[in-house]
């Protein structure tokens, strides 16, 4: 079985991760934890 040559991996400069992942971002729904489209005015914190 013949050897393939390596090839160096290359990064490429996508944007700014606050974009990308829209991690910087307030929303107005929530995610994960909650029901689709549970509003973040409906939330109590104690």
């Amino acid at each position: 079985m013949p050897k393939t040559e390596y090839e160096t991996p290359e990064l490429i400069d996508a944007g700014l991760f606050e974009e990308i992942t829209e991690g910087g971002a307030n929303g107005s729904v929530l995610d994960a934890s909650f029901s689709a489209g549970t509003p973040v005015s409906d939330l109590t914190f104690s």
